[in-house]
C-alpha cells in the first residue's frame, strides 16, 4: 500500500487535535517520518477497508474540491474522499400538521355563483295527523244594537165574531141565538118542568142566503126577538149584522105542542126558510129613513 495513503489516516482529526493543542507544529516532520518506516497499524487497515477502490487504481479521485484552510483528515478535506455506494433509504417521517384552510373556491367561470339545480320531485303526502284538543270557549261577546223598528205590517184579516142573544116571552119555552165560528145557531129550552131540559141547537148558517161574505159581508153580531105569549103562533126572528154593516133575518116558529119544546124554520111546504136582507137598511143621519 501507498505510505503516502497511511500517512494521511494516521493523521486523521485525533492526530490533528493533540498537535494544536499541544502547539508541537514543528515536531509534524518527525511525526511523519516515523510514520513512513512503521508498519501499518490496524486502524490503517481498517481505514483502508472500509474506503472503496478508485476506478484509477489505489488512489481515490476527490470528489469535492480540497479547502484550503482544511488541514489533511479534517472534515473538508475531500482529497482522499471516495463516494461510497448508496445507503438504505431511511423510514418516511411522520406526517406534519395540515396546513389552514384556504379561501373558498368559485363555482363559475367568470367567478360567479354557479346555477340552481333542478327541483327534485315531491315527495309523498304524509299521514293525516290525530285531531287536535278542543279550544276553550271564548267569552261571551258583547250585546248588540237595539236595530231599527221594522214597517207596520198590512192590517190583518179581520179575526173571528162572536155574539150571543137570549129571549123568554113565556112559560114554556126560552130561546137563545149564538154566534160562533162564523156560524149562526138557534136553541129553546122547554120550561115547563123547571131548567132540567137541555137547549135543542139549529145551525141557521146552512139555509139559502146567509151572508157569507162579497158585499153582504160575515156575520159579525146576533141579536133574537120573540113574541108574546098570549099570541097563537109563536113567531121567533134571528138577526145577524154583518161586517159591511149589513142586518139579515130568519123567522123560526116555537112548538110546545110536543115535549120538549122544539123549534121549526121551514115554510109550509118544509122548505128550509132563506134569510132576508130587511127592508131598509141604516144610513147615516137617516130620521125614520134608511136605505
Amino acid at each position: 500500500m501507498n505510505p503516502e495513503s497511511r500517512t494521511v489516516h494516521l493523521l486523521g482529526p485525533p492526530a490533528r487535535g493533540r498537535l494544536k493543542r499541544a502547539g508541537v507544529v514543528a515536531s509534524l516532520a518527525l511525526v511523519m517520518a516515523s510514520g513512513v518506516v512503521g508498519s501499518a497499524t490496524p486502524a490503517d487497515r481498517s481505514a483502508s477497508e472500509r474506503a472503496p477502490a478508485a476506478p484509477d487504481g489505489d488512489r481515490c479521485r476527490p470528489a469535492h474540491h480540497h479547502r484550503p484552510q482544511a488541514l489533511p483528515g479534517e472534515p473538508g478535506d475531500h482529497w482522499n474522499a471516495c463516494r461510497g455506494p448508496r445507503g438504505p433509504r431511511g423510514e418516511t417521517g411522520a406526517t406534519g400538521p395540515t396546513g389552514p384552510q384556504g379561501p373558498p373556491g368559485v363555482t363559475g367561470e367568470d367567478g360567479s355563483p354557479g346555477t340552481a339545480g333542478a327541483t327534485g320531485a315531491t315527495g309523498p303526502t304524509g299521514e293525516v295527523g290525530a285531531p287536535g284538543l278542543a279550544g276553550a270557549t271564548g267569552p261571551q261577546g258583547a250585546t248588540g244594537a237595539v236595530g231599527a223598528s221594522g214597517l207596520t205590517g198590512p192590517p190583518g184579516a179581520p179575526g173571528p165574531c162572536l155574539g150571543i142573544d137570549a129571549a123568554q116571552e113565556s112559560e114554556d119555552f126560552e130561546i137563545r141565538v149564538a154566534l160562533t165560528g162564523g156560524s149562526t145557531y138557534a136553541g129553546i129550552r122547554d120550561q115547563r118542568t123547571g131548567e132540567k131540559e137541555d137547549f135543542l141547537w139549529t145551525d141557521l148558517s146552512g139555509r139559502p142566503d146567509y151572508p157569507a161574505g162579497g158585499a153582504a159581508g160575515l156575520p159579525c153580531d146576533v141579536t133574537v126577538n120573540a113574541h108574546n105569549r098570549t099570541t097563537a103562533v109563536k113567531r121567533i126572528k134571528f138577526d145577524v149584522i154583518t161586517t159591511t154593516g149589513q142586518i139579515w133575518e130568519a123567522a123560526c116558529v116555537a112548538f110546545t105542542t110536543t115535549h120538549p119544546a122544539t123549534l121549526n124554520c121551514a115554510d109550509r111546504t118544509g122548505r128550509p126558510k132563506p134569510w132576508i136582507l130587511v127592508s131598509r137598511q141604516p144610513t147615516v143621519a137617516s130620521v125614520n129613513g134608511g136605505v
